[in-house]
This record gives structure tokens, C-alpha cells and sequence, in this order.
């Protein structure tokens, strides 16, 4: 990433309406999505100065990036000294999303109420699109869902049991585990039904259908990792 691009990623995940963000903080994304993305495996080791050298970054925001990522449990150090990305795999996974389906469940019944009805409006237009124009799903597909998620987190009320969400929502994303392309269909159905308890402002109604959907995933999960028999 050169340093114009780097710069752009700054900018976008600032949102570019709120205060910039500080260098370390740039560098902390910018490593997250690497290894997120898996351009960055597990695995791999994160060499400090060749990570500078590739964001354009002094070494000591990239010491603070690297540091957060090692205390989040995102890196480990191993017994020579080298820093690597940790493995999730199968296991943790399934865990995680237990997890979130006990945490996102009660903010889902937080948020019922306290989310504007036009961003509520806008999310379900877009998945209820992505129905009639997405048979097989797709990025567009992920993104509307998870649009749902990011809107249950930011209005819950809470902002450690947000961070919570988040930490559990990133882990699973870095889990070694491919995306189940089948489950998109489903999924679209299931986050539709949490879009609408929220939309009665039924806090009991939104927790039983995001705890459904996180339920529903983990299953699959679990059956497609065989942990679990497929049904016949």
C-alpha cells in the first residue's frame, strides 16, 4: 500500500466526517484489514520494519499497532521473538458465535426503539433488493447484513457491550473458515425479520429473531465442519 492509497484507507475509515484519525490508529486498521482480508495468513510473521517501509509509517506507531493487535490476542510472539498472526480455526468459530448470539441478542432488544426509522427504511430496502436481484448472493448480499449488525451494536445503548460485539464480530471474521455461500439465501429472510421487530420497536421480538439467525449460522456451521449430522 503506498502512501497516497494509505492515506484514501485513512480517510474512509474515518468516515471522513469525523476527526481524523491519529497515525497509530491508521496503522492499527491498516494492519487489521490485511489480516482480515487474508493478504496477511495465519501464520505469517509481521515484521516491523517492512511493515513501516510499506505503509510509510515510522517504526513507532507501527510498535503501538503491532502491540494492540499482540494484547487483543490478534498476534502472538512467538518463543524466538517473531510476531505472527494467530490461527482461529473451526473451533473458535463456533464458540464466537455463541458468543455473539448471547450479546447481539440482548442488543438487539436494546436497540429495539432507539434506532431512526429511516435507516431502518433504508437497510430493509436494500436487503428486500438484494432478494429480488441477487438469487445467488454475493458480496451485496454481505453487506446489507451486515449493515444490520452494525446498526443493532451502535444504537444498543451500551458502548462496552458494543465493543464487545465487535471484538466477537472481528474474531470470527479472522477464523480460517470459509463463508457458507448457501446460507445466504436464509440469512437475507432472517436479518429481514430482525430489520422488522426493530422496525415494531419489539425488544423481545428483535432478541428471538437475532438470537434465531446466530443460531441458524452456527448450525450450519457446525454441520458443514462435521460437527454435527447432516441432515438427510
Amino acid at each position: 500500500m503506498n502512501q497516497e492509497s494509505f492515506e484514501d484507507f485513512a480517510e474512509e475509515r474515518a468516515g471522513g466526517d469525523g476527526p481524523a484519525l491519529s497515525v497509530s490508529e491508521r496503522t492499527y486498521q491498516a494492519l487489521l484489514d490485511r489480516i482480515a482480508s487474508r493478504r496477511t495468513g495465519p501464520g505469517e510473521v509481521m515484521e516491523e520494519r517492512r511493515l513501516s517501509e510499506e505503509l510509510n509509517v515510522s517504526r513507532t506507531p507501527m510498535r503501538a499497532a503491532l502491540n494492540r493487535l499482540l494484547g487483543e490476542g490478534i498476534l502472538k510472539r512467538l518463543s524466538n521473538g517473531a510476531v505472527v498472526v494467530q490461527e482461529f480455526g473451526a473451533t473458535e468459530l463456533l464458540e464466537l458465535l455463541q458468543i455473539r448470539r448471547l450479546l447481539e441478542g440482548e442488543a438487539a432488544a436494546m436497540a429495539a426503539g432507539r434506532i431512526p426509522a429511516d435507516k431502518l427504511a433504508s437497510v430493509k430496502a436494500r436487503l428486500e433488493d438484494v432478494m429480488r436481484h441477487s438469487a445467488a448472493g454475493g458480496e451485496s448480499t454481505w453487506t446489507a447484513d451486515n449493515e444490520v449488525h452494525d446498526l443493532v451494536s451502535a444504537h444498543c445503548g451500551n458502548k462496552s457491550l458494543a465493543g464487545m460485539i465487535a471484538d466477537a464480530r472481528r474474531r470470527a471474521r479472522l477464523c480460517n473458515v470459509e463463508r457458507l455461500a448457501q446460507r445466504s439465501v436464509l440469512a437475507r429472510g432472517e436479518h429481514l425479520a430482525i430489520v422488522e421487530a426493530l422496525q415494531a420497536g419489539d425488544g423481545e421480538r428483535a432478541r428471538q429473531a437475532m438470537a434465531a439467525h446466530l443460531d441458524n449460522v452456527r448450525r450450519a456451521f457446525a454441520k458443514t465442519l462435521g460437527y454435527l449430522p447432516h441432515e438427510r
